[in-house]
């Protein structure tokens, strides 16, 4: 048995501190926690605890250990599979009828990651203290995207916290399913990209060199782009710092463009005007503007409030700015598919939907499923894209390489031309 030092939260959010008798550090945490406390430091009383200073000097030590660990080793960042994994776990929790401060103890507990845990309890604290679910997670804005806080939010509005949070673990589920395709297809055509920039490199840095002070004996330049691969080779310092400059310049650039509102609805409306990504870009903002709608309507949000938040989630400004005019709309009697009429931000189809809908008082359930078929024709578009991409990828990389291989191959068999020269 050792003896250990701990600091925990109470169930009404107070940090208290004693220590624990156990036979290790996680029985001494599985102690706490079942004794209604969240431990967030726990650790063991050595039996020399006479000599202080040796045990200043071990304890930091320790702390630069672990500031140097947390600093450079611990992200504090979620990813979206950890916060897709976090919000199934805590949906499926809440769901099943735990309160929240029940069910993240149970997250933070014995077997978790350490960002999760330290996460869970960060939100335990302030949810201890007072604050709405939504309110904690939006003081942690890097993590909860604002999509995610918003429906939350009116979830909590409804007194379906429960039920929004499981809608939020399907989305999330769904969007991490979307990237896991796209990366699996794109692994290919990214293989083939270094493939080729490894072979480019042979070509530029060894075969070149070694042809080229034949050409320069004879007086005659390379033949063809082998010249200026050749110029490349000759000036890569100046080529690479020149690269580096423009580079940091349309970085410097963008940065600017960016705080200006008009440049940027300038651009969003050059991206929705594009042939196939104006289209993926219209259906992004069609799906998660229904969705978070039809979340709001359940939960019986009024509907303009309900129309205004979700339009606030579209992150396209020129569309963000037709669906503001849409919605002014309604207020002067237009039912809510008449507005939309005509705009082309929501299909045709799914106009009629809402129209069912609305007619039927299920206008709720209605949008929600009008978002899961704009979603699932989205990921088709996707999936349809990416794999057009890896045959139209390997034609233009296998023609580029082949086409600068013929280069090379004319100017190796030229050299016997210049031998009887």
């Amino acid at each position: 048995m050792a003896t250990f030092q701990y600091k925990a939260y109470t169930a009404q959010g107070v940090i208290t501190a004693g220590t624990i008798v156990a036979d290790g550090a996680d029985a001494a945490i599985d102690a706490l926690y079942g004794s209604g406390l969240t431990p967030f430091e726990t650790y063991g009383i050595s039996d020399a605890q006479a000599d202080r200073r040796d045990h200043g000097q071990a304890a930091s030590r320790q702390s630069e250990v672990s500031i140097w660990q947390r600093e450079f080793f611990e992200s504090h960042r979620f990813s979206l599979k950890e916060l897709t994994a976090f919000t199934v776990e805590l949906a499926t929790l809440t769901t099943s009828g735990l309160p929240l401060d029940t069910a993240f103890r149970i997250i933070a507990g014995p077997g978790a990651a350490p960002k999760t845990a330290r996460l869970a309890n960060e939100l335990l604290k302030d949810v201890l203290a007072g604050a709405q679910l939504s309110e904690a997670m939006g003081r942690r804005g890097e993590i909860f995207p604002p999509d995610y806080r918003a429906i939350l939010s009116a979830g909590e509005a409804g007194g379906v916290t429960g039920q929004v949070l499981k809608q939020i673990a399907d989305l999330l589920v769904r969007r991490l399913e979307i990237r896991g395709k796209i990366t699996s297809a794109l692994l290919y055509p990214i293989i083939l990209v270094l493939m080729s920039l490894v072979s480019v490199t042979v070509i530029v840095f060894v075969l070149i060199p070694s042809i080229s002070p034949i050409f320069i004996d004879a007086g005659l330049p390379l033949p063809g782009i082998l010249s200026v691969f050749a110029d490349i080779q000759d000036n890569w310092v100046s080529v690479s710092l020149g690269t580096g400059v423009a580079a940091v310049a349309c970085a410097l650039i963008w940065r600017k463009v960016r705080q200006n509102d008009g440049l940027m609805l300038a651009v969003d409306r050059l991206k929705s005007a594009l042939p196939i990504i104006g289209k993926l870009i219209l259906a992004r903002e069609a799906g998660g503007f229904t969705r978070a709608l039809g979340t709001l309507l359940g939960a019986r949000v009024p509907l303009m409030s309900a129309m205004q938040t979700a339009r606030a989630l579209v992150i396209n400004r020129h569309l963000n700015a037709l669906y503001q005019h849409a919605i002014g709309r309604v207020p002067e009697g237009t039912a809510l598919h008449r507005a939309f009429d005509g705009t082309g931000l929501l299909p045709a189809a799914s106009l009629r939907l809402i129209a069912v809908g609305e007619e039927s008082g299920q206008l709720a359930s209605m949008l929600m499923q009008v978002a899961t078929v704009i979603e699932a024709d989205l990921q088709r578009h996707i999936e349809r894209m990416v794999s057009l991409l890896t045959p139209m990828l390997t034609l233009v990389v296998g023609g580029s390489i082949g086409g600068l291989i013929m280069h090379v191959m004319s100017a190796v068999l030229s050299i016997n031309n210049l031998a009887f020269q």
